[in-house]
């Protein structure tokens, strides 16, 4: 596994920049799952990234790690939206990110949510690897 697999395979919240129908950016961070080279996402269905991508599904994703030494990974391309995860999807995303204790307590107290997935699939991926100050 090279360098940008093993730092996606961590559990990072990365941020997704969208454009609104006005044209105006929007940045939310976001948990994501990265499986055979594509992110899929989770939002609520009639959130702001989910209105976002309907009207303009090119994106940005940014992975960053904000501590020394600093590495990023950009990555532009098109998001599609799809149905909402299972509860499979649902249960490995939270464990990923919270653990399994926590992982239930949410899951729980987000039962019955209505949301759509977001499927990215990198067009252009941009590392950046370096320290403040260069």
């Amino acid at each position: 596994m090279g360098k940008q697999e093993d730092f996606l395979a961590q559990a990072n919240v990365a941020v997704l920049a969208t454009v609104d129908v006005k044209n105006r950016a929007h940045a939310a961070p976001i948990w994501y799952l990265y499986r055979d080279g594509e992110f899929v996402m989770s939002t609520g269905r009639g959130s702001q990234k989910h209105k976002n991508v309907e009207a303009h599904p090119d994106v940005t994703l940014v992975v960053d790690s904000r501590e020394l030494p600093y590495y990023a990974l950009m990555v532009q391309g098109r998001v599609e939206v799809g149905p909402g995860f299972s509860d499979d999807e649902r249960r490995e995303l939270a464990t990923r990110y919270l653990g399994e204790r926590l992982a239930e307590r949410y899951l729980q107290a987000t039962a019955g949510s209505d949301s759509v997935s977001l499927r990215l699939r990198p067009r252009k991926v941009i590392e950046f690897e370096g320290r403040a100050g260069r």
